[in-house]
Parts: C-alpha cells; sequence; structure tokens
C-alpha cells in the first residue's frame, strides 16, 4: 500500500474506531457489540426489547426478531452491496466471490457451482469425512493426553474434507491452510492498516496459488468442483478472473463455519456432562446435536443487507443504500420461537428453520456438507474419544461475526 493510501486509510479506520467507542459509552448495544464481548447474548436481549426493527447509534438498522430476520434475507429488495455497485464501508471484502456479489452475477456463479454440494450429493462424501477423522484421532491418541482441539481436530477436518472437494493437490493444503487462517484474522478483533496489508498480501497469495491449481487441473482433470468448472471456462459462462476468488471464497467459508460448529458442539457437549452422556450412549442423536448447537450457538453471528430501492419494512420507511444488521445469533434464540433459548438441550423438539446458514439467495451452499461434517466428527469423537474432558479456559475468537474459538484445551483418556 502506498504511503498516502496507508495513512488515509489509518485516519478513516481512527475516526470509526472512536464513533464506535463513543456509542459504546453512551450505552449503544450495537456498538458495544462491535467490540466483540465475550457473551454476546445479553446486547442482543437489550436490542431485541427495543423491538424488532430498531436503529443503532451507528446508523445500522438492527434485526433480532426470527421472523423479520428470515422475511428480509428472503426479500430480494436487500443486497450485499451498494446500489451504485460498491461494497458497504467497513465491510469485509471478498471480491466478485458469491458472498459479495448481487444478481445477476451471483445468481449465474451459484447456479454453476451448486452441483457439487447439492444435498443430494452429500452422502457419498459419508465415508471420505469417517476417514478423515480416523486420521486426525489416529494423531490424537498417539500424541500427547492434553491438546488443544481447535489445532488437533476441529481446523484439520473442513480443510481435508473442503481441500478435496475442490481439488488442491496434497502438497498445497497445508500451505492453504496457513493463508484461511491470515486472511480471516479480517474478522477478528479491531482491524489495523498492517492486518488489512497482511490479509490483501496471503488473498494475493491464496489466488496465485488457485491459478497453478487450475493450470494443473486444465492438464489433468480429476473428480473436483475445479474440473467441474473448466468447461464453463472454456465456453465464456465463467471466467478466469471469478474462477479463482470463487475457489477461494469456498475454501474460507466451507472451512471457517466447519470448524466452528465442530468446536462449538464439541464444547458446548462437555460443558453439559448429561448431555454428553446421553450422546455418548447414543450416537445417532448427533443430528440434533449439530441442530441444537447451530440454534444455541451459531458460528456466525450476523449478516449485512443493504436496501436497494427506499421501502417500508415494519412501520419504518428505509432510504436507498440503508444498512441492516440481520442478527441470527440472537434471531436463533427467540424466544416466540424458541421456548426457553437459554437452555442448550439436544432432545429440544424441531421447530422453525435456523437461520445459521442464512435464507433465500445467499443460504449457505455448503449447509448440508457442514451438517455431514458436524455430525460425522461428533460421532467419532463419542466413539474413540469418550474419555475427552476440558481442562482449561478457551480463548474465544475477538469477534462479533463469528462465535468460535482459538484455544480450547482439552485431554483424553491416558490409555488412549
Amino acid at each position: 500500500m502506498a504511503t498516502d493510501t496507508i495513512q488515509r486509510t489509518q485516519l478513516q479506520l481512527d475516526v470509526w474506531r472512536e464513533f464506535v467507542w463513543t456509542a459504546g459509552e453512551q450505552g449503544d448495544p450495537y456498538a458495544l457489540l462491535l467490540r466483540a464481548p465475550e457473551d454476546p447474548y445479553p446486547l442482543y436481549e437489550q436490542i431485541r426489547a427495543r423491538g424488532p426493527l430498531t436503529r443503532s447509534a451507528l446508523g445500522t438498522y438492527l434485526v433480532a426478531d426470527h421472523g423479520l430476520a428470515g422475511k428480509i434475507l428472503r426479500d430480494r429488495r436487500f443486497g450485499v452491496r451498494m446500489v451504485n455497485g460498491d461494497q458497504a464501508p467497513q465491510s469485509v471484502e471478498f471480491d466478485n466471490s458469491l458472498l459479495g456479489l448481487d444478481p445477476p452475477d451471483h445468481s449465474r456463479l451459484r447456479k454453476l457451482t451448486i452441483h457439487a454440494v447439492n444435498p443430494g450429493q452429500m452422502e457419498p462424501w459419508r465415508a471420505r469425512v469417517e476417514r478423515f477423522c480416523d486420521e486426525l484421532i489416529d494423531k490424537v491418541l498417539a500424541g500427547p493426553v492434553k491438546f488443544n482441539f481447535m489445532t488437533a481436530f476441529a481446523q484439520q477436518l473442513p480443510m481435508y474434507v473442503i481441500g478435496e472437494l475442490i481439488g488442491v493437490p496434497d502438497a498445497h493444503r497445508r500451505t492453504l491452510f496457513g493463508l484461511t487462517r491470515r486472511m480471516m484474522h479480517l474478522v477478528d478483533g479491531e482491524p489495523s492498516v498492517e492486518l488489512m496489508a497482511d490479509v490483501a498480501r496471503s488473498t494475493a497469495e491464496m489466488h496465485a496459488m488457485f491459478a497453478d491449481i487450475i493450470a494443473l487441473r486444465q492438464a489433468e482433470r480429476g473428480d473436483d468442483l475445479i474440473s467441474d468448472l473448466l468447461p464453463a471456462l472454456d465456453d465464456g459462462r465463467l471466467t478466469m478472473a471469478e474462477l479463482i476468488p470463487l475457489c477461494a471464497f469456498l475454501t474460507l467459508g466451507g472451512v471457517e463455519t466447519t470448524v466452528n460448529l465442530i468446536a462449538n458442539a464439541t464444547h458446548l457437549l462437555l460443558a453439559h456432562p448429561e448431555q454428553w452422556d446421553a450422546f455418548r450412549d447414543d450416537p445417532s442423536l448427533a443430528s440434533a446435536v449439530i441442530q441444537e448447537t447451530l440454534r444455541f450457538e451459531t458460528p456466525t453471528q450476523q449478516y449485512r443487507r443493504i436496501a436497494q430501492e427506499e421501502l417500508e419494512l415494519d412501520g419504518v420507511v428505509l432510504p436507498v443504500d440503508s444498512q441492516l444488521a440481520i442478527l441470527a445469533g440472537a434471531a436463533n434464540r427467540d424466544p416466540v420461537v424458541y421456548p426457553d433459548p437459554g437452555r442448550f438441550d439436544i432432545t429440544r423438539p424441531p421447530s422453525r428453520e435456523l437461520l445459521s446458514f442464512s435464507l433465500g439467495i445467499h443460504f449457505c451452499l455448503g449447509a448440508a456438507l457442514a451438517r455431514l461434517e458436524g455430525e460425522v466428527a461428533l460421532a467419532a469423537i463419542a466413539r474413540r474419544l469418550p474419555d475427552l474432558r476440558r481442562i482449561g479456559p478457551i480463548r474465544r475468537r475477538k469477534s462479533f461475526i463469528i462465535r468460535g474459538m482459538v484455544q480450547f484445551p482439552v485431554a483424553r483418556a491416558s490409555g488412549g
């Protein structure tokens, strides 16, 4: 970054940080939420108490109501970019990936990729995920009794799976893992010019790596997503400038949500011994554990939407380019929909849809795969690490978007 650009960016960050700090000191719950507190749920309740649609002192409209949140996520009058095509200020830039596009480009790219992660195509992946889980647990059993669950298991499994799905050669996977960790720092803590510069470098490195991988697949096609997309590249339905960031986004999206889903579920089970015992006795409850984890401690806590036209919502007139924060972490604990929402209960009867994977045209492409990975991983842990226990305080990620951990110290039985 040029010196003048760095100075301008730093000034913008400083102004925004001061704005957020002042609003927080004056009691604005959303400003306090942006500080990434250890426990965001009391702030969600403060926002909920203000009504289905309320406006923060920062200018963002807030939605904690389950029904209204679902309505907005499905409404085509809301997009992810400003009307002029720019990204919203303070948003995370993902180039021209699915996450950062509105129709028609979003629809075109999604149509090209959806077949690879269609729920009907997921069952054949079960055996592969089981194999990956057993390989990772073999390493755990051969290693120290005490370990960090995040680095030893939760962060590893999704990288194995997404690497095979997309078509990343084994030789590139360690590099890819490091790059994803660096890129996701952008949603952790307060951004800085140095952090943004490193994210830009890691993004460029990942794009260069995927350019090399695509060239390998062009020379020798395989049974993977990149190979499946090459015909669209050949006939012009897809450009290289779209394929490369698409691969990067699918890697980030396919890894990040699943890492935290697996870790959050394991943490919640160990924190509720009676439910951990029930699950170990009946691993068929894995699907119910994943469902309740998605509700109680969803990995993605909020989504950003922008009004594409002036419209009225819940009696409030929203100007064009109004920004809305859809608080999925709050909506999934809406007491109108989920009785006793602050209780983690894997026997909770199925109820209305969760917002953990969004809804509408931006519904997570990899939702079915994430669920499958989570279910298989938990069943493997219950079967092969039945005496797993937490042995120290966890350290959470400093993020208001992602609910996850950096440190999750656990111990297994000494006998392996």
